[in-house]
């Protein structure tokens, strides 16, 4: 352990991902970066995920692994995460139980925000990858905060799973809005820029598996309907610009709320292109 390097907490919510949790677990402990705790909450898995967590921490006592009383749900088990994460961390991050985060991730985010004190939270671009971990693309998001606030009224222009936050951050905006199953992500992205500046780092510093399991895939029509209702709400209460533009693609998403097929079509064709859409 290092002693110049600030304490932090890294959160990982866990149901049924028994398949991906260990690569998960250690992409997180073989990590250059040392000073953390690392906090698993499971939600009462029905596969052997709660047994393999266990034992990680048998192994490494910077694991604190949780698990529900009963199924929670995403959200109020994320929001657990916040309230777990030790009162020593400075700082906070975020890797779903499904991911891989590369050796240097946390090292080089931490550098970034022990530098630049304005900036609230940090990024990554992404390597994609598939259900066997084989790497099928990649997402380059926005990089300044400039551009990044830019384009965040019409889409999420951050992998929750490469997002490493400030506690003081934390503290100033809450937790996640649980009337957002899914999506909550964006509109808490949405609310820390109100106040600070946002970044995303050039180099990939996460895989991010795309499995056919996914609560967006399972959810689509509500996940396009959370996405219309959170970027209304980010202009009428959370003063992003609006424009002629960005009520074209709010229309847009609501003719794809009313025909589910066409919906199923178009996520298709924006999965597809998602890495070059997010470069415009």
């Amino acid at each position: 352990m290092e002693k110049n390097q600030p304490f932090i907490t890294i959160f990982t919510p866990n149901y049924n991902k028994s398949k991906f949790i260990s690569e998960t677990i250690e992409s997180i402990i073989n990590q250059t970066y040392t000073n953390f705790e690392y906090i698993i909450i499971d939600d009462c898995s029905t596969d052997d995920s709660w047994n393999i967590i266990q034992n990680y921490a048998k192994i490494d006592s910077r694991i604190k692994c949780y698990r529900n009383e009963k199924n929670l749900k995403i959200v109020e088990t994320r929001n657990k995460g916040f309230q777990y994460s030790s009162p020593n961390a400075k700082y906070f991050s975020i890797i779903d139980s499904d991911d891989v985060a590369y050796s240097k991730r946390l090292e080089r985010q931490i550098d970034f925000l022990e530098n630049n004190q304005e900036y609230g939270m940090i990024g990554s671009n992404a390597i994609i990858i598939n259900e066997d971990s084989k790497i099928i693309g990649n997402r380059n998001y926005p990089l300044e905060n400039d551009k990044i606030k830019k384009l965040i009224p019409r889409v999420n222009p951050f992998t929750q799973s490469s997002v490493t936050l400030r506690k003081k951050t934390i503290k100033e905006i809450g937790f996640y809005d649980k009337r957002w199953f899914v999506c909550q992500d964006y509109d808490y992205w949405l609310r820390v820029g109100r106040k600070w500046k946002l970044k995303n780092l050039n180099k990939p510093l996460i895989k991010y598996r795309l499995n056919t399991n996914q609560v967006k895939n399972r959810f689509l029509k509500e996940t396009l309907k959370h996405t219309f209702e959170i970027q209304k709400k980010a202009i009428i209460k959370y003063g992003y610009k609006d424009s002629i533009y960005l009520k074209l693609n709010r229309l847009f998403l609501k003719i794809l709320i009313l025909f589910p097929r066409l919906t199923l079509v178009m996520y298709k064709i924006y999965i597809k292109y998602f890495s070059r859409i997010l470069k415009l």
